[in-house]
């Protein structure tokens, strides 16, 4: 008997409803080229079955099929160009009917709502080829095109996650990289985002896969089910794969994809924020930039190793000394300053959609948090955080759909909020001081659930539920679970024998755009206590410990109880279950101190530094504690009597801070004594710990510099010795009565040398960047013209440093890095910057500088002050913008006291108010902007209030030292004495001196290029 059309295709119309996925695309019925060849060519037969023009009927009857062959039209093309209606009635073998194509785009939206897809008007409002174009998913051309930009972007040692792509790719400020995005791509972006991010992220995994597991993950072994890629998607790139397999001519591009990249974590034991290194086969150092300070992290063979963020700052960079490899981590941009932990402590990207539940979110104190609905975000917790002025908010997102931060009136990113039926992983607590030795990953003792929502609904609701050993092919569990009226909560490991050990990969969902992932590692049935629970430092080391490793399961562990030493933070231990094995690294909850001292490099260390009794003091003590809500400082003498007790002068999360000079100024008269921090826990309980020795001297004020400089090069080692002599001048200035000439700064020769490679250096260097201004014044590099190398892309982690050098480089109209240097220049240094490379000239120059405002506060207190300004320091932004200039401002004004009492502050005034005429003459601009200055002070009594000119100063001597590089001066102007005046002025207003020198050179180099053109014509 043969089957009718009309009944073929109402088999088939029922069968693609039932693949289709609410509010979802046709891509999610993921059908095969087959199926979308069969579903077009049925409109075809179906056509000559019904009298001439009754597609209306024909449309209602079969939607599914109608929508599941047009869209399998667009997505069977392989010439973008072509026409889309000529090409379809020719592949169903038809003449061509306007009508029928009317008709379709009169009742598209109706199809889509029939079918419970989902609907853009915008797209259909003059043809429903792009709404056809979107349902259909990337094409051949678009997947060629994905996989260049993914092999572009890792090839450029970034992070090969699809979020990691698309948050480089859509960074504000950088639209010129958005152009490497397929068009097609970046309307499925635009329009579905969940089901575009998805895609991604699945095919950077199956690409990545290729290059780690290439025995297993080959083009003839992967599957629609194992790669996770719709059919037609997946062909693409197993065809492209197998042409040219990927990374394939780039070797270092290829090792990178075998090692997990640095990434952000929050641990909610410690309370801290960390960059967490992830082990390799080879022993490494690197030097990570974490806003403060770079530092060198020597990361064992083997182990990974964590870094603790203690200031805001919008990246981290790392960069392995031996190879060049550099990585950048993210954490935030200062438009849109909010991080999102999930409850695994890694970081959300904002493409990636929220749970509609309880999250961690890092915020400013004074940003607020609102929904796209009327319904306030509740806060269900509060606690300080590890970065000053901000918080860490436990936020209810429940019955929301959008998250968006608020501040100073200005609204960043807006995040998606999964819908209130969506599974959401249910995490035990992690094992506290245990982590994986590879990467550094919290390990968990109890499986996870999954939390499958309640359905609301007569139909039956299926959510598949997935488990696999992270990199293998297979899925060891793949069972579809049935919604309940009620949230059920399911072991997804429900089938598998205990105890499991090592890293599985858990997927839950029902399509490509709801389809959330989680990898966990496991070692199920392991508890581990630590005695005592932190290990707080003593007189050789920190307190001895022990931590006992137990399992109920049938887990095995090779030594049941570690022993740890004054000298040992951490010890290996590996468990067994079967053929598996897993190596833990134990590292029990500690504290750490850190003695920050001009001139040597400064790291965490359980040992205890010694603060000498003459030392000039220029330093600071740091002690982290973990899960310490307080730590407050007391000294003792010889026989353990209190000298002088203290409150912390800052906190940041368990960091608490002690300025060295205190302890000092204290302990004149002792002989020797020590340095103790009383703890306060979150229970009340409080405990005393040694953190330093205080001696009449301190072998770290005495080490030679060059022996703390750990290896570093002859211009890091001068950087170093020139930071010394610095503190020491700062701590002991010049008797008043001494000439200014005997306090002259001369130019460092070997400083001034090469002054690029001494610029790069420095920026390398461990001298702190408060210092940073007054050491290139000091050495005489502030007087010297820099090249930036090329090709240049404002590469360097220091953000002032790669400014300089991105200043000189944009000026040159045959740079091929126009683009990106311009994009760097505005979200590092700000629009005012460019405004001033490209004009000459600032918005407004009389704002984010001393005048009538300032003065209205003199009288206030401190901190009174701090809480009218706090909102312009919490963010750093770019460090010529507004806010950043502001808060620059409010430092010099808290340091006016101590200006005015150092001689300098009489002089200064003098020499500016020589040399201002030789500014107008080399350069108006540059005067006129320093003449702005002088207007914002109308009114002020600067006779009375000289402190309130160092604005104009500032600027001016920023103007003489940078016209002099440049030698448009007639004769040099800055000498010795006026050098060691400027220096003067960094030591005590750095900020604001570092923000006139790049405006100052900015006008410099922009002045500079138009001679350079003027002399080719």
């Amino acid at each position: 008997m043969t089957t009718s059309v009309t009944d073929r295709a109402t088999g088939f119309e029922a069968e693609l409803r039932n693949a289709f996925t609410a509010d979802g695309l046709v891509l999610d019925a993921d059908l095969d080229a087959r199926q979308y060849r069969c579903a077009r060519g049925q409109i075809g037969a179906l056509m000559g079955e019904i009298p001439p023009g009754a597609y209306i009927a024909l449309l209602m009857r079969f939607p599914a099929l109608t929508l599941a062959g047009l869209v399998g039209h667009a997505a069977l093309r392989t010439d973008p160009k072509s026409d889309y209606w000529p090409d379809f009635w020719d592949a169903i073998g038809r003449d061509r009917d306007p009508a029928f194509e009317t008709v379709v785009g009169q009742l598209i939206g109706d199809l889509l709502r029939e079918c419970g897809l989902r609907d853009v008007p915008s797209l259909r409002e003059s043809s429903v080829v792009p709404l056809l174009k979107l349902h259909a998913g990337p094409t051949v051309p678009t997947v060629d095109a994905l996989v260049g930009v993914i092999e572009d972007h890792v090839a450029a040692g970034h992070e090969p996650t699809g979020v990691a792509v698309l948050e480089r790719l859509t960074e504000q400020c950088f639209e010129h990289r958005r152009r490497a995005l397929p068009a097609d791509y970046r309307v499925l972006l635009q329009h579905a985002p969940e089901a575009a991010v998805g895609l991604l992220n699945r095919l950077c995994e199956l690409l990545l896969a290729t290059v780690v597991h290439p025995d297993t993950w080959t083009p003839d072994a992967i599957t629609p089910g194992t790669a996770d890629l719709p059919r037609a998607m997946l062909e693409s790139v197993l065809d492209r794969v197998r042409r040219t397999p990927f990374l394939n001519d780039d070797a270092a591009a290829r090792d990178l994809c075998r090692h997990r990249a640095p990434d952000l974590r929050f641990d909610a034991i410690d309370g801290e924020v960390r960059i967490v290194v992830p082990a390799r086969d080879d022993a490494a150092v690197w030097r990570v930039w974490t806003g403060d300070a770079p530092e060198e992290l020597a990361v064992p063979a083997g182990e990974a190793i964590a870094l603790p963020i203690g200031v805001a700052v919008r990246e981290s960079v790392l960069i392995r000394l031996d190879t060049g490899v550099r990585r950048s981590v993210p954490l935030f941009d200062p438009a849109d300053p909010i991080i999102v932990f999930a409850d695994d402590g890694r970081r959300i990207s904002r493409f990636e959609p929220l749970p509609a539940g309880e999250v961690l979110v890092l915020v400013p104190r004074d940003a607020d948090l609102v929904s796209g609905t009327r319904r306030k975000i509740a806060v269900t917790d509060t606690v300080p955080a590890p970065w000053e002025g901000w918080e860490l908010r436990t936020v209810d997102l429940a019955g929301h759909t959008e998250l968006t931060l608020k501040r100073d009136g200005r609204a960043g990113r807006t995040r998606r909020i999964l819908p209130v039926e969506s599974p959401a992983y249910a995490l035990p607590e992690p094992i506290a001081g245990v982590s994986t030795t590879a990467d550094g990953d919290p390990v968990y003792g109890e499986r996870p659930l999954v939390d499958l929502p309640a359905h609301d609904g007569d139909d039956t609701k299926e959510w598949r539920v997935r488990v696999r050993r992270a990199g293998d092919l297979d899925w060891l569990i793949d069972y579809p679970w049935a919604a309940a009226d009620y949230v059920t909560s399911a072991d997804p490991f429900d089938g598998l024998e205990e105890p499991l050990v090592g890293r599985f990969e858990i997927a839950a969902g029902d399509s490509y755009g709801l389809d959330r992932r989680l990898t966990v590692v496991l070692a199920e049935g392991l508890e581990v206590t630590h005695d005592p629970v932190v290990r707080l430092p003593q007189a050789d080391g920190l307190a001895e410990s022990v931590s006992e490793l137990v399992a109920e399961t049938g887990l095995k562990i090779d030594e049941g109880e570690l022993a740890f030493g004054p000298g040992d933070t951490e010890r290996v231990a590996t468990v067994h279950a079967g053929d598996d094995d897993l190596p833990l690294l134990i590292r029990p909850p500690h504290a750490e101190i850190r003695f920050e001292h001009p001139g040597h490099p400064s790291a965490w260390q359980t040992s205890l530094p010694t603060i000498g009794v003459d030392d000039a003091g220029a330093g600071r003590l740091t002690v982290r504690v973990p899960g310490a809500v307080d730590v407050s400082f007391a000294l003792l003498d010889g026989d353990g009597d209190i000298v002088r007790e203290w409150a912390a002068d800052s906190r940041a999360g368990t960091e608490f801070t002690l300025a060295a000079r205190s302890v000092v100024d204290a302990a004149k008269r002792l002989l020797r004594g020590s340095l103790v921090a009383l703890i306060e826990d979150e229970h009340g309980d409080s405990e005393e710990a040694e953190v330093a020795r205080v001696a009449r001297s301190a072998s770290t004020s005495q080490a030679p510099v060059a022996d703390s400089a750990a290896g570093a090069d002859a211009l890091t080692a001068e950087w170093l010795r020139l930071d010394t002599v610095r503190a020491a001048e700062v701590a002991a200035p010049a008797p008043d009565a001494a000439p200014i000439e005997a306090v002259g700064a001369p130019a460092d020769e070997l400083l001034t040398a090469d002054p690029t490679a001494s610029l790069i250096a420095l920026g390398d260097s461990p001298v702190a960047p408060s210092r940073i201004p007054a050491l290139l014044i000091r050495s005489g590099l502030a007087e010297r013209v820099f090249t930036a190398p090329e090709p240049y892309d404002g590469a360097h982690p220091n953000p002032y440093v790669s400014c300089l050098l991105a200043t000189s480089a944009i000026v040159d109209p045959a740079s091929p890095q126009r683009d990106e240097l311009q994009s760097y220049l505005a979200t590092r240094g700000g629009d005012d910057l460019l405004r001033v490379i490209a004009t000459g000239r600032m918005e407004d120059p009389r704002t984010g500088v001393f005048d009538r405002n300032v003065l209205a506060v003199d009288a206030m207190a401190r901190a009174q002050v701090e809480s009218l300004f706090e909102r312009f320091r919490i963010v750093p932004g770019p460090l010529v913008d507004l806010d950043m200039r502001t808060a620059a401002t409010i430092e010099a004004f808290h340091r006016r006291a101590e200006w005015m009492t150092d001689p300098v502050s009489l002089e200064a005034p003098r020499y500016v108010n020589k040399t201002l005429r030789d500014v107008r003459r080399a350069s108006p601009e540059l005067y006129d902007l320093i003449a702005a200055r002088n207007e914002a002070l109308d009114g002020v009594d600067t006779i009375s209030n000289p402190w309130m000119l160092l604005s104009m100063q500032s600027l001016a001597f920023a103007a003489i030292g940078r016209l002099q590089a440049y030698g448009r001066l007639k004769q040099p102007v800055l000498t010795d004495e006026g050098r060691a005046m400027w220096a003067t002025l960094a030591d005590y207003c750095p900020a604001m001196v570092a923000a006139d020198l790049l405006i100052a050179n900015a006008v410099a180099v922009r002045s500079d290029a138009l001679d350079r053109v003027r002399a080719k014509k």
